[in-house]
């Protein structure tokens, strides 16, 4: 019988270099442990009362009314366009603040009013479906 030898006579096989493989796991722990680092120091907290807990059905004293419907944004009954949003919500002086989803209001627009008031620095938002005000 007759054997077939793959590789000449006085050599050995030599393992799989595995640097390159190294090299990109260290890469990738490198990137995860930055990102949880930056995704920590640039979210600040925010807390708001989703409708339906117990916290949001009673609105504080004092408070800003930000009412949101399918026509637009009413800021204490007055209205307010969304270019505008940011800088009024920043001019509230500490004031809580109280958003009013209307039914027919886009996620959109309470999506946009959660982030102005989070970049106005306002750290009590209460968040209310409209039929819930009634109650």
């Amino acid at each position: 019988m007759m054997r077939l030898r793959m590789t000449p006579p006085g050599r050995t096989r030599r393992a799989p270099d595995l640097t390159p493989v190294m090299d990109v796991v260290f890469i990738l722990v490198v990137f995860f442990l930055v990102v949880s680092t930056f995704s920590e120091t640039l979210v600040k907290p925010m807390q708001v009362s989703l409708p339906g807990s117990a916290a949001s059905t009673a609105s504080p004293a004092n408070s800003a009314e930000l009412k949101l419907t399918a026509q637009g944004m009413l800021l204490d009954r007055q209205p307010l366009a969304q270019a505008d949003m940011t800088a009024s919500l920043a001019n509230l002086d500490g004031r809580p603040l109280v958003i009013v989803a209307g039914d027919d209001a886009p996620y959109q627009l309470l999506v946009d009013a959660l982030d102005a008031a989070q970049a106005a620095g306002l750290s009590d938002v209460r968040v209310q479906a409209e039929r819930e005000v009634g109650q």
